[in-house]
């Protein structure tokens, strides 16, 4: 009778389940005493028969309605202020059914006892499950009705999150997002389901206006902070606040197993051996906006995609430069305070903290990959890059010279014990202005862990919108001296804060356009300070066409009288199609006075026709691992191979180091075409690749580094 009883205890039941947007949810009560439970699924009927190692589908343990990171927003831990929305906001435990956007308040979640798994579906079909438990070390293999259901219909589709709780006034919602239990890693932070906070505008529900997004990211251990009932931090638009736990809002190993009873990996827990590491936090954040933007109507049809910016300090702030780096056509522009620059090749104060997440900063046999939306791109150029390379983000824009990155805006505090002064920041001023990159931002001397809007504060940053051009600023006079220094003087050290051009959203000396064509190309500049020289280059041109090697003539003017001339150059464009007017004048001006007219035309106009054939072409050049030794892998894309193509290598001095022209003059069609580069016999240093591709001219900077 006992030996019975205990074999009945075993078996778990009431199990249900139900396909929704690309993911199958499962629930069952648990038994007493459970270890752990086994999900098997077929294409038939589940018998005891079918529970087999092939029909195998996940091992869940107990109690897996429990949500780590929900119960620890639901506490305040961290300023999250959960408790303190209107109604308080209390979820803490997982959700399959979402709650009814008619109401306010929290979903009813799942009840401890009740055991939960959530399936990406990868294959379509018609589909049975059942759950066994074990215990005492041993698996029920019964099957009842209580444990197997079936027949769920499975389609492939992108997984939509669950709504958790909308707050009395409707402007904020919390929201959980299932990410693939497969391949997400879920023994990260014992969870494979993550918050997300969104607000919108008091008056969203009354206006039909298009709006910007704002993606904040939090500093250590990222967890959403200071919500509230609508979005406060961006009151005039949408904010969506991530949730992480101290992956500084990149990823972490796909392979390690991580200890599953703690919140997160800390300084002392062993270093991570396995890899690869995936940028699964930048990818669930990615599939998130991807669902706000082109799925759910309430959001897809109110964001300005070409205002869409990121926001984060500290951990944040690295965050924040990893996004824009790394995702530089989605992003309009970001805010970084206090980021690091460089995760795994310096020492400094969360170095064995990163190791933990990451694998040691020696061991080159960790590489880095990608997932997510929008992540083709990263993998095709990075995509088995050794991951502390990779993580060295001073290091990579010096390689990203020839592509279009957001405006860039971040501080440092030269006293910084944490995000350690000078590891950490003073590098990136120095690359942001060698590789001409649209930025601002600065240095607070006397300051710690913190910087604030006198360094990094940039009046037209609001206004930056991603389908508008803007100029990058380098070697400006009324800057400080780069490199800056190890120590600090307790000054600011403030770059190009006092710089502003003109824009259809932003007047500059009382002119608020741009002219971006084809042949011709316009904007107004302004110096807040006085007169300044700086190298100007125009940065993410919409339509004028930039060739290497043509030939640009290129005016400061007034504002008002094209024909006052103050300096007149003809530049030839180089080899990253970037065209650079050195020692540029900037006139003294505000939004309605003063300022400069910078005018640049082609000496040889290009037709509409050419224009739009390199306009539309994707063909690329990708290079991976970039830096790299001593060998790397280049890369090239859709492109038709002609007896005239030519790729190169040079270094600095321009001289030709090697020739691989004959890869890339077959006589067919090439989707894609790698060629791997032995550069053993070479110093270390940058190189330039070169490809003459029909009439399209691609350049890419890597680096060889002993």
């Amino acid at each position: 009778m006992t030996l019975s009883a205990s074999l009945f205890g075993a078996t778990p039941t009431n199990m249900t389940g139900f396909f929704r947007s690309g993911q199958v949810f499962l629930t069952w009560d648990e038994v007493t005493n459970g270890q752990n439970y086994i999900i098997y699924r077929s294409t038939a009927p589940i018998t005891a028969g079918d529970l087999t190692t092939a029909n195998k589908r996940y091992e869940v343990a107990p109690n897996s309605s429990f949500n780590r990171v929900l119960a620890h927003l639901a506490t305040n831990a961290d300023r999250s202020d959960m408790q303190l929305l209107t109604p308080p906001c209390s979820v803490s435990r997982n959700v399959v059914v979402p709650l009814d956007t008619s109401l306010t308040g929290n979903v009813t979640e799942i009840p401890a006892g009740t055991g939960v798994a959530v399936f990406t579906t990868h294959v379509a079909g018609t589909y049975y499950y059942a759950v066994t438990a074990v215990v005492g070390g041993v698996e029920d293999k019964s099957i009842g009705a209580g444990n197997a259901i079936g027949a769920i219909t499975e389609t492939v589709q992108d997984a939509a999150p669950v709504l958790l709780y909308q707050s009395g006034i409707k402007c904020a919602r919390l929201y959980l997002l299932y990410t693939d239990v497969d391949s997400f890693n879920p023994t990260y932070s014992g969870t494979y389901a993550w918050p997300f906070w969104v607000g919108v505008k008091q008056n969203y529900a009354t206006t039909s206006d298009k709006v910007d997004l704002r993606l904040t990211i939090e500093g250590m251990d990222g967890t959403i902070r200071y919500t509230q009932n609508y979005a406060a931090w961006n009151s005039d638009g949408i904010e969506v606040k991530a949730c992480e736990t101290g992956s500084w809002w990149f990823g972490y190993s796909q392979t390690y197993q991580f200890d599953t009873s703690k919140y997160a990996p800390t300084g002392s827990s062993p270093i991570s051996d396995q890899g690869p590491v995936v940028n699964f936090v930048q990818a669930r954040i990615m599939n998130f906006l991807k669902w706000m933007i082109q799925v759910e109507p309430y959001y897809a049809n109110r964001i300005d995609t070409n205002q869409i910016y990121v926001a984060g300090g500290s951990m944040g702030g690295g965050g924040t430069l990893l996004f824009l780096q790394y995702y530089p056509d989605f992003f309009a522009y970001g805010d970084g305070k206090v980021p690091p620059t460089n995760f795994l090749e310096t020492t400094w104060t969360w170095l064995r903290q990163c190791e933990a997440r990451w694998g040691s900063h020696t061991n080159d046999d960790i590489k880095v990959h990608f997932t997510g939306w929008r992540s083709e791109r990263l993998e095709q150029a990075y995509g088995g890059m050794i991951l502390h390379q990779f993580l060295n983000v001073e290091q990579m824009v010096l390689s990203m010279e020839g592509m279009e990155l957001p405006w860039i805006t971040f501080c440092s505090g030269g006293k910084d014990g944490s995000v350690t002064w000078p590891q950490q920041g003073r590098n990136y001023y120095t690359n942001l202005n060698a590789s001409r990159r649209g930025w601002n931002g600065g240095c607070q001397g006397a300051s710690g862990h913190d910087c604030g809007g006198l360094v990094s504060g940039q009046p037209q940053l609001s206004t930056i919108h991603k389908n508008n051009s803007f100029l990058a600023f380098s070697n400006v006079s009324g800057n400080p001296a780069l490199p800056l220094p190890d120590v600090t003087d307790s000054i600011f050290y403030i770059f190009n804060k006092h710089l502003i051009w003109s824009t259809p959203y932003y007047k500059v000396g009382n002119y608020q356009n741009q002219v971006d064509q084809i042949n011709r190309y316009e904007i107004v500049i302004a110096s807040l300070t006085g007169d300044n020289t700086a190298d100007i280059t125009p940065r993410k041109l919409q339509q004028f066409v930039v060739t290497e090697g043509a030939d640009y003539i290129v005016k400061n003017t007034a504002v008002n009288d094209t024909n006052t001339v103050f300096q007149i150059d003809t530049i030839t464009a180089d080899s990253f199609n970037l065209i650079t007017f050195r020692n540029f004048q900037i006139k003294s001006g505000d939004q309605n006075t003063g300022g400069s007219r910078f005018i640049m035309v082609p000496v040889d106009p290009v037709s509409e026709v050419a224009a739009q054939s390199l306009k539309t072409n994707d063909m690329c050049i990708t290079v991976s691992p970039n830096p790299f030794n001593p060998t790397t892998e280049i890369k090239i894309t859709n492109y038709e191979s002609q007896i005239i193509n030519e790729l190169k290598v040079f270094n600095l001095k321009g001289e030709l180091v090697k020739d691989f022209s004959p890869h890339v003059r077959n006589s067919k069609s090439v989707v894609r075409n790698s060629i791997l580069w032995d550069a053993s016999n070479q110093p270390s240093g940058v190189y330039i690749i070169k490809a003459r591709l029909g009439n399209r001219q691609l350049v890419n900077k890597i680096v060889l580094t002993r």
